[in-house]
């Protein structure tokens, strides 16, 4: 009886070492997988602390969309902090992340590098979603409301200190493809809160294209403040945006075909626009 008991504890004691192994080897494939890239998605690093380096992981065609050119997306996000640590947020089968690239940049002026996405939603569209790193987690930190119907996308046009206080904000083309809307976000008592009435005509992306930004932000004139040049919805158009009191037009610049490249400084006033008949468009900037 008693050899008997003994060789039913060593038995559970084998068992219980089993399921440990199993749920190590789980959780570090779970590990893995969150951090395998995208095919053709980019690294995005930048200096001080929070989230350093940061990038898309565990590809995936659970969402059909196919905007950027493919019909694949992310279902995780890796980050890395300034201690070398990685830190992933995995998505549950209703979302993606509908992106190329993340974006790293401190919106809420702590010191800290947050992480910016682009995050769909298999019933209602694309959002904005901000991630940090607090302790030992990535974790969501504000996100704006999903666009409201299956595929509909949104465009992170730029990211700049566009008023001028100090802080980043991001300047956001709700559906670029039809009739897009700009909005100006800011991070505010940790909600994305939209800073001027909502400009629409804009596009900074067209369909299948792996730019998913046409825009420049920039000191453009040299006035000292940030401006944001990019395509109307035409994209026959160069349209530049300066942000004070007011959403304020600079420029309008009509173009012989329409735009299908990220516009580009040229010089200290200068912005190179390249359109799909080839040609390049050479525009200064007017004091």
């Amino acid at each position: 009886m008693v050899k008997l008991a003994r060789r039913i504890l060593y038995a559970a004691s084998q068992l219980r070492e089993a399921a440990v192994s199993l749920a190590f080897l789980l959780l570090l494939t779970g590990t893995a997988a969150a951090q395998s890239g995208l095919p053709d998605g980019g690294v995005a690093r930048a200096p001080g602390a929070g989230a350093v380096t940061a990038w898309y992981g565990q590809p995936t065609t659970r969402y059909g969309h196919g905007v950027l050119g493919d019909a694949i997306e992310a279902g995780s996000l890796v980050a890395v902090d300034e201690a070398g640590r990685s830190h992933a947020v995995v998505l549950p089968e209703s979302q993606v992340f509908e992106d190329i690239t993340p974006r790293l940049a401190d919106l809420d002026g702590d010191g800290r590098n947050e992480v910016v996405t682009i995050r769909s939603t298999v019933s209602s569209g694309a959002s904005v979603a901000v991630y940090g790193i607090a302790g030992a987690r990535l974790t969501e930190l504000a996100s704006t409301r999903p666009i409201g119907r299956p595929n509909r996308w949104l465009s992170i046009a730029a990211i700049a200190d566009f008023v001028g206080d100090g802080t980043m904000q991001l300047a956001v083309v709700k559906t670029p493809h039809i009739g897009g809307v700009l909005e100006i976000l800011a991070m505010r008592g940790g909600e994305l809160v939209s800073l001027y009435p909502k400009q629409t005509g804009y596009s900074t992306h067209f369909i299948g294209s792996r730019d998913v930004s046409l825009a420049l932000a920039g000191d453009l004139d040299g006035d000292g403040a940030v401006e944001l040049a990019l395509p109307d919805a035409t994209r026959r158009r160069l349209v530049v945006l300066r942000f004070g009191k007011t959403v304020e037009t600079v420029s309008v610049v009509d173009l012989p075909a329409r735009i299908d490249q990220p516009i580009q400084r040229d010089g200290a006033r200068g912005l190179a626009v390249r359109l799909d008949n080839g040609e390049t468009i050479r525009i200064q900037m007017p004091r």
